[in-house]
């Protein structure tokens, strides 16, 4: 039964009436809206017997369709189909159509037993594990089975009436809905503190989305730690999902074809966590003491200076001295003591004194107040805004392993990807988790948020969002292939977005976070005293420097100029001579 045997395709309500519930099968197919019925698993001389009346087949198939089932006629389909005598004919029939009919689980399957010699109870159990959660069995009294799900699964009779109600009903009675739960801040994050019993204990935005969804729906939350309670990854997760452990992971996936996940209904930014500005080293200010600004209006007022004396000695002298006032000009910025030639006299010499007074006390007064922020105050760089400010600054962005996949999927451009530096997760998380301003940080913004709310209560921000994000991902869950309750659960998603709960849900973990441990607030200043470090004498260290090695030069000469005039004074005396 690898194939469909005989597949018979009838558009909208061109119903046939089979030998057994014809009038039923035309009734259902009013009340479901069935646009196509399926009839699988009949042999030609079955189909014979079918009284089509003027209702012949559209389409007859006897090959393999799978693909084309797949993907095309996405109407509600009828799939009628009979049991075979044996069990493992049955049992064969559920997983070719689970295969044909992928992401078709919302159908109904009417089962047609004409012989009641099978086990209802494992026929419809395989097609409950296969994804088909609504399924009808007629048998050949006439009468109606199906299966009712929740809390359990059990075999009852029925009428069409109670099977739409059944159908519809959306009072889970508790079932459990299996949620992959480990430490994975904000999506997921379990508080060891809290016992097994108690609702807080596993807390985190997809969490509560779970928590709301079984609350709602009537069942109940059953959280399937991972194992040690790190971070999972994708193949992690499917393999559970695959192999029945688990329902869905409670994390935040991104989406692509190649595994079942929940329907997208909010674009998740992908957002850079860039430095606010490094504080200045202040060895650096002998290198960079002022703006250009300050510079340019220092080397004005010298020139002013210079400039006026000269013009003054050359009207009193009658020739120029640019030199000597250039000197006096600098002394008078350094607070040194300002002694005048006799260049001039009565109200001229007093009228330089009072400009020279009045210039070299504001800028001497400026100068000791940058002076006295540089010891005092520290300085920062400029702020990042964008990835080009990163590339200035040379600030590398960490990445981990987990995120290369993503990465490659959302994209990212040449100037993004030379700034990547590939560590180790353990590394990158410490880094990350301590707001390292060193470094900048990628990935989605709901983390970005997570992590930056540590600084709530910083006078001065280490870490800041940037603006523009880098690309953006569908956010899912990933979910077990047909699982029966992805419908309701795809719905309650739709509502949480459309409602707003799904932001209000995002903002509240952040408390929860740290009510469990998971975040602390940054302090505003040490507890502590902190040893000194090399960076605390660097300046002090330079100006010592400094200072003895000027020292050194002046003593140096000090030593060799009297035997240089020495030397000059004999060579003059020979020459004399």
């Amino acid at each position: 039964m690898s194939l469909l045997k005989v597949s018979l395709w009838i558009p909208l309500l061109s119903v046939v009436a089979a030998q057994a519930g014809g009038s039923f099968i035309l009734q259902l197919t009013l009340e479901l809206c069935i646009k196509t019925h399926i009839y699988y698993g009949l042999s030609g001389e079955q189909l014979q017997r079918l009284p089509m009346r003027n209702n012949q087949p559209k389409i007859l198939l006897q090959e393999n369709i799978s693909e084309e089932l797949k993907t095309q006629h996405d109407a509600p389909v009828l799939i009628i189909t009979p049991l075979q005598s044996d069990l493992d004919g049955n049992l064969e029939a559920a997983s070719v159509l689970q295969a044909y009919l992928k992401d078709r689980q919302f159908n109904d399957i009417l089962l047609m037993d004409m012989q009641n010699k099978t086990s209802h109870e494992d026929i419809f159990k395989a097609y409950w594990d296969a994804g088909f959660p609504h399924v009808l069995l007629v048998s050949a009294e006439d009468q109606l089975w199906t299966m009712k799900t929740y809390p359990r699964l059990a075999i009852i009779r029925t009428t069409l009436q109670q099977y739409l109600s059944q159908r519809n009903s959306k009072d889970l009675m508790g079932y459990p809905v299996r949620v992959l739960v480990t430490n994975d801040p904000p999506h997921s994050f379990v508080n060891e503190d809290k016992s097994e019993a108690s609702g807080a204990r596993y807390q985190g935005s997809i969490i509560s989305s779970f928590k709301l969804f079984a609350k709602h729906f009537n069942a109940s939350l059953e959280a399937v730690p991972f194992d040690g309670l790190r971070r999972y990854r994708t193949g992690e997760c499917l393999s559970l999902v695959m192999s029945n452990v688990t329902d869905a992971c409670g994390s935040i996936f991104v989406m692509t074809f190649r595994y079942p996940t929940s329907q997208p209904v909010r674009l998740n930014r992908v957002a850079i966590m860039a430095p606010f500005g490094n504080p200045i080293e202040k060895f650096h200010y002998f290198f960079r003491p002022f703006d250009p600004p300050v510079w340019l209006w220092t080397g004005l007022s010298v020139a002013y200076i210079a400039l006026l004396g000269a013009l003054l000695h050359r009207w009193r002298f009658g020739r120029w001295d640019v030199g000597q006032y250039l000197l006096l000009a600098v002394q008078s910025l350094l607070t040194r003591s300002l002694a005048l030639p006799q260049c001039c006299s009565g109200g001229n010499r007093l009228l330089l004194l009072l400009l020279l007074f009045a210039t070299g006390f504001v800028l001497s007064s400026l100068y000791v107040a940058q002076l006295s922020m540089m010891l005092t105050t520290r300085l920062y760089q400029r702020p990042i805004d964008s990835v080009a400010d990163l590339k200035a600054a040379n600030v590398s962005i960490l990445l981990q392993q987990h995120n290369v996949g993503p990465n490659s999927v959302y994209g990212s451009s040449e100037e993004l990807r030379e700034r990547f530096l590939l560590v180790e997760e353990s590394l990158h998380k410490q880094r990350r988790d301590d707001l390292d301003p060193r470094y900048a940080y990628v990935d989605s913004e709901d983390r970005m948020d997570f992590y930056l709310y540590q600084q709530k209560f910083l006078r001065r921000p280490r870490m800041k969002k940037l603006l523009d994000p880098v690309g953006y991902t569908w956010a899912v869950q990933v979910i077990r292939q047909n699982w029966p309750l992805e419908r309701l659960y795809n719905e309650h998603v739709q509502r949480l977005f459309e409602t707003g709960l799904q932001e209000k849900l995002v903002g509240d973990v952040h408390e929860l976070a740290v009510l469990a441990g998971f975040l602390r607030f940054l302090p505003t200043q040490s507890a502590g005293i902190d040893p000194l470090r090399l960076e605390d004498i660097v300046m002090a260290a330079m100006v010592l420097a400094g200072g003895h090695a000027l020292a050194g030069i002046c003593f140096l000469c000090e030593l060799l100029l009297p035997n240089i005039n020495e030397a000059q004074s004999q060579s003059q005396l020979r020459e004399w001579q």
